[in-house]
């Protein structure tokens, strides 16, 4: 007898597609890291992985630079398009400044340049991991928050004849910014004085001990990757 799936296990995978034409290091990658709670498609070509990405959201996409059909630039540039709260990790073996910036500016959550150690890759992806489970509870949190928030106005308004859903307030009223990380806000581009200010959040929180050294140094690049 089949044994029943686990809605909740399959709601909480993670879903990592994987863009590499060299054949040995893909199949090298799905081993190293795959996981219970990871589902891992492998493509070989830039074109592959667009298409994939058009079928269905991922999580995660690590992607090699230079490919066949399409390189991993576009690939990263059409996977934001279709799913802007992917995560991104560019693997290339001619890695240069400029290009590191272009993929930071194009949304990379991070950059390795081969050779690059296993573990190296490993630690990273278990990052980018933990951040998208993080995410996933942020945003579980802010809805069950926003309905209770909505039944406490609807009852209050109830009070004074007033309609559902009046004067509710906006996320920011009641969920503090310094609460959400700063990945989860989308940046289309940022100009100077958010982009100073959002440093200097960053640098408070990395004094309150919320924020590794590490850690702040990685957003404070991805930052100043997104001024306009």
């Amino acid at each position: 007898m089949e044994k029943p799936k686990d809605n909740a296990a399959e709601q909480n995978r993670l879903r990592i597609l994987i863009a590499e034409d060299e054949k040995n290091i893909g199949d090298l990658l799905v081993e190293l890291l795959s996981q219970p709670d990871r589902e891992i498609t492998i493509v070989h070509n830039g074109l592959d992985a667009v298409r994939k990405l058009r079928k269905g959201p991922y999580d995660l996409l690590i992607t090699d630079l230079m490919m066949p059909e399409l390189d991993g630039m576009e690939v990263l540039r059409q996977a934001k398009k279709l799913h802007p709260q992917i995560l991104a990790i560019i693997i290339t073996g001619y890695a240069s400044l400029e290009t590191a910036i272009e993929a930071v500016k194009e949304g990379a959550y991070d950059y390795l340049r081969k050779p690059f150690r296993l573990d190296e890759l490993k630690i990273s992806v278990d990052n980018a991991c933990e951040r998208i489970y993080l995410l996933r509870e942020n945003r579980l949190l802010l809805e069950h928050l926003r309905k209770a928030y909505s039944k406490g106005a609807a009852a209050e308004g109830a009070k004074r004849d007033e309609p559902p859903g009046e004067n509710l307030p906006m996320e920011t009223d009641f969920v503090s910014l310094d609460w959400l990380p700063p990945s989860y806000f989308q940046n289309s581009g940022t100009d100077a004085s958010t982009a100073l200010s959002e440093l200097e959040r960053l640098g408070t929180l990395l004094r309150q001990g919320l924020l590794e050294k590490e850690e702040f140094q990685a957003l404070k690049k991805k930052l100043l990757g997104s001024l306009k």
